[in-house]
């Protein structure tokens, strides 16, 4: 995955993340810190999410390279884009 980003100035740059980082942020083990560390007003938010669906929905992604999940331009000229 790249994230590619253009600033109103100009400013190029962009950032390689790889699929397995996300996979790795969706473990169980990252779960129970995300658990922990959220304040009980917010937790009912984070037990809907359905960890397990979610890593296999990363693994459905790797399926489709290239595709185009993000694309905003701001009217300022700011440009944000994320692509498989």
């Amino acid at each position: 995955m790249r994230i590619n980003v253009r600033t109103a100035e100009g400013r190029r740059f962009w950032v390689p993340a790889p699929l397995w980082i996300f996979k790795l942020g969706a473990g169980n083990w990252v779960e129970w810190i995300i658990k922990r560390n959220v304040p009980k007003e917010q937790l009912q938010y984070v037990e809907c999410i359905d960890f397990s669906k979610l890593r296999k929905a990363i693994d459905v992604l790797k399926e489709y390279k290239g595709l185009e999940i993000v694309d905003v331009r701001a009217k300022d000229g700011t440009f944000v884009n994320i692509r498989l």
